[in-house]
């Protein structure tokens, strides 16, 4: 049944370009269902996005901790700002964030919540970090998330390792929920803005696997062949599934981060405040971001830990130089062997938004 919220969310638009993007069932994934596997598969060397069907997340009281969160005094939030240095919990304020190469600010703003603090892993077992009320009330409630989410991601991981050859545990022993890493569930918010505004500006996911709740259009992903963007329209009760660069590494370029921003909602849409709901695993700490496929020794290759630090600090608007900064931090480097398109014009200059 949708709830109050969704029941008044204005209609999404049918007359702008929405991404053709597979639907796949829980359900029959993680029973081993072979045709939702080759979808999967296919997804992930392709727009590298998906649906995802019948997770059994729940997800709805996360909408409320964005409400909540985000109706709290400036001043309050900011006692738990992330700053600038690559540390990646906490609030982040409008604007702190860049979405082009002019050094625009961004205009939304998220909380990120640390996996390990929520499941008291290694340091935060006996010194969990600080928080407002509502997210502290709320800390049973975000462990089920955080738990069905990863479940969720592990189901994923393993069927692409079988696709890959790597065997059904290679990828999900290197995303331990109990081991120390970047994990974090996120609640962002953005206020109501026309559809020609960016308001979180494009870039390829951190991380391995990203589950995503939206109940609001905005979010767009590129075309990878025809490098157009595209609405991913939200589904009502599905997640929405995407890859990451730490993956992508991990394989050897052999699947797909796909480039990605959100924008305003299209048409009645714009005249509502958005949140998200977004589950972000990564691998764990400690894991160096080498090609399990292609025999690197991986000497010099970035920590999972370090990649989050380094992605994280390029995107503040604090630490923006030049065109060059805004280039580094969208963590394409997974595209050097492709044509590499203009990404960064305007969302005004996109056909039919």
């Amino acid at each position: 049944m949708p709830s109050r919220m969704e029941e008044s969310i204005p209609l999404f638009p049918d007359d702008v370009p929405t991404a053709d993007i597979y639907m796949v069932d829980f359900d029959r994934l993680s029973a081993g269902d072979k045709e939702e596997a080759r979808k999967v598969f296919d997804a992930s060397r392709g727009y590298g996005f998906f649906y995802l069907s019948n997770t059994h997340i729940d997800f709805n009281f996360m909408f409320d901790v964005a409400n909540e969160t985000f109706k709290l005094p400036l001043d309050e939030k900011m006692k738990y700002e992330m700053g600038n240095t690559g540390r990646y919990f906490g609030y982040k304020m409008s604007g702190s964030n860049y979405v082009d190469n002019k050094g625009t600010p961004d205009q939304s703003e998220f909380y990120n919540v640390s996996k390990d603090d929520v499941m008291r892993n290694g340091q935060y077992k006996d010194d969990p970090l600080e928080h407002p009320e509502i997210i502290k009330r709320r800390r049973g409630e975000l462990e089920e998330f955080m738990a069905q989410s990863h479940r969720v991601v592990l189901v994923v991981l393993r069927v692409l390792g079988e696709q890959l050859g790597l065997g059904p545990d290679v990828l999900p022993d290197l995303h331990k929920i109990d081991r120390v890493g970047g994990d974090q569930a996120r609640v962002t918010h953005a206020p109501p803005v026309s559809a020609d505004t960016i308001t979180l500006g494009e870039h390829t996911d951190f991380g391995s696997v990203t589950v995503l709740f939206n109940q609001l259009g905005g979010l767009q992903v590129i075309n990878p062949d025809s490098y157009e963007w595209k609405y991913v329209k939200p589904q009502p009760h599905c997640a929405i599934i995407n890859l990451g660069d730490a993956l992508v590494k991990l394989v050897g370029d052999r699947l797909y981060s796909g480039v990605h921003r959100v924008v305003g909602p299209p048409g009645e849409q714009a005249q509502s405040p958005r949140h998200s709901v977004v589950y972000f695993a990564r691998p764990n700490g400690h894991i160096k971001l080498k090609s399990l496929l292609d025999g690197d020794d991986g000497e010099d290759a970035m920590t999972a830990d370090d990649w989050i630090a380094q992605r994280a600090k390029l995107r503040r608007t604090a630490n923006f130089k030049d065109d060059t900064s805004f280039h580094a931090s969208r963590g394409t480097e997974h595209l050097k062997n492709r044509d590499k398109p203009k990404l960064d014009k305007p969302a005004r200059e996109v056909e039919a938004v």
